[in-house]
């Protein structure tokens, strides 16, 4: 947990203003961190399995604006 506490708090000072960039920030940090030690065919696997979309997009039943 002080790990994620030290992440938003890089974020939240790179991206004082706009918490839509902090969101994005703090995931692409979450995500170096986790693949940092990776080949890079194991960080295409992750990325990959993290990358499909979920059943309720595929089908088609969802609003649209």
């Amino acid at each position: 947990m002080k790990e994620k506490d030290e992440l938003w708090e890089k974020v939240k000072k790179d991206f004082p203003c706009d918490p839509a960039l902090q969101e994005v920030h703090y995931a692409r940090l979450k995500i170096h961190e986790q693949t940092k030690d990776m080949s890079d065919r194991e960080y295409i696997e992750f990325i990959k399995i993290r990358a499909k979309k979920p059943d309720w997009i595929k089908s088609g039943h969802f609003a649209r604006v």
